[in-house]
């Protein structure tokens, strides 16, 4: 018991000085923060954060414990950009009007549901940009080369799209708005073929996961793709007629193929939601719904508190979504998404409370709900 006792008491000498240490770091991020608010420079810094971690890697001694330190290493940079973007005041946007100057994209090619999400937000009055795949998107938004980013963030059949949702809070992007598009999959062939000539199909995999009650009455092979017009343009550019899509009347037009099966999807009320989003908060007079990702003390009841300063405020929280916390097993980000501006002193008096209680809170977006 002598030598644990040892090193006990030698544990707690050092807690205390880690504690003092944080305590230190933590007023110096606040400076930061102070200064980057000044200048108008993004509390997010991905390069300053990958150097940092890749020195203190360097430094890790015992390779038993390089895992374990950068994951704590990884937990107090989380916090400290929480805290630097603490004061919601500061943070709260202001209305900014969609300009005809501005440019938008989405991921994927014309003729995908990205497109038509982005036609149906912005109009068809001027040509938008392509990417392939979510996460060039949100690094063009970043960089300044899109003024906005259209990407997918929930299927009414499907459910989330995790993808997206860790991008949102990886790279620090806010939404400004969300766009809601009826998705009618329809199993796209070339001209003149039937559906028993069909011997396999492509698509996006939550295009194949969401016609699985048609698919399943065909003995046909499933091929996954990144996109659905990327699908319906492959089948396009191939002389095999056994191979087909799932995608879009748009898709089939566009690529000079045909629908040989109409609606195929589960469900005849498929719809995705799609957020628009955008590298500082912007919003309109319009806007009436609000997104927040926290995190919560890993304790019974602290996700039930967290909530109860909303309820007590008389706030709807009408969606709800969890992620991983990566490096920390069983814990979470949790999205809230609810009805309301975040500038009402119910909201403030609600956030305020919430945030308090929070290891981790940033503040998403206030924007106009979408309608179908």
């Amino acid at each position: 018991m002598h030598l644990l006792d040892n090193y006990r008491n030698e544990i707690d000498q050092l807690d205390d000085k880690l504690v003092e240490l944080l305590e230190r770091r933590m007023t110096i991020v606040e400076e930061i923060g102070n200064i980057k608010k000044e200048i108008g420079m993004r509390v997010y810094d991905p390069e300053r954060e990958k150097k940092l971690l890749a020195r203190l890697s360097s430094q890790i001694k015992h390779p038993d414990h390089q895992t374990r330190i950068l994951s704590i290493m990884k937990t107090i940079l989380a916090s400290s950009r929480a805290l630097q973007d603490s004061h919601l005041e500061d943070v709260l946007p202001q209305h900014f009007p969609h300009s005809e100057h501005r440019t938008a994209g989405y991921a994927g090619i014309p003729g995908s549901y990205g497109e038509t999400a982005t036609l149906k937000y912005f109009g068809h009055n001027k040509d938008y940009r392509a990417y392939a795949t979510f996460h060039e998107v949100c690094d063009a938004v970043l960089s300044g080369e899109l003024d906005y980013g259209v990407l997918p963030a929930e299927n009414s059949t499907t459910g989330a799209i995790n993808e997206v949702y860790d991008l949102i809070r990886e790279k620090d992007l806010f939404i400004t708005g969300e766009v809601l598009v009826p998705i009618v999959h329809h199993l796209i062939g070339h001209k003149g073929v039937k559906i028993e000539d069909i011997r396999e199909v492509r698509s996006h995999t939550q295009g194949l996961e969401q016609c699985t009650l048609f698919l399943n009455t065909l003995n046909i092979k499933q091929v996954p793709m990144k996109n659905t017009a990327v699908s319906v343009q492959y089948v396009a550019q191939q002389d095999d007629v056994s191979v087909a899509a799932i995608g879009s009347e748009r898709a089939a037009q566009l690529y000079g193929l045909e629908i040989i099966g109409k609606a195929i999807q589960n469900s005849a009320v498929n719809t995705t939601r799609f957020v628009i989003l955008t590298k500082t908060p912007e919003t309109s007079p319009e806007a009436d719904s609000t997104s927040m990702v926290l995190t919560t003390r890993h304790e019974a009841g602290s996700l039930y508190e967290i909530l109860g300063y909303f309820a007590q405020e008389k706030i709807n929280l009408f969606r709800i979504e969890s992620r991983p916390v990566p490096d920390r097993p069983w814990e979470y980000f949790i999205y809230l998404d609810a009805e309301g501006r975040a500038d009402t002193d119910s909201f403030l008096n609600a956030i305020d409370a919430a945030r308090k209680h929070c290891p981790y809170f940033r503040f998403l977006g206030t924007y106009k709900r979408g309608v179908i």
